[in-house]
């Protein structure tokens, strides 16, 4: 069982987090990183068909992932 706060790997760094989200049927979790993740490319181009990577990032993301 998962509750909010407990300590659970990034999904995308495998550094420790924290659950900051546990949804109603215990299924999936909002899982909180505090290092700096890149930002995702946003799917929606106004010219073109070229997917442009972007060079920001973003830290304290919360990633949704399955409980297991």
């Amino acid at each position: 069982m998962v509750n909010v706060g407990d300590q659970r790997k990034c999904p995308e760094c495998a550094t420790i987090g924290s659950v900051v989200w546990v949804s109603k049927d215990n299924k999936s979790m909002g899982v909180q990183c505090r290092r700096s993740h890149g930002e995702t490319t946003r799917p929606e181009f106004k010219y073109g068909a070229t997917a442009v990577h972007s060079t920001k990032t973003r830290k304290n993301l919360v990633f949704i992932t399955a409980v297991g």
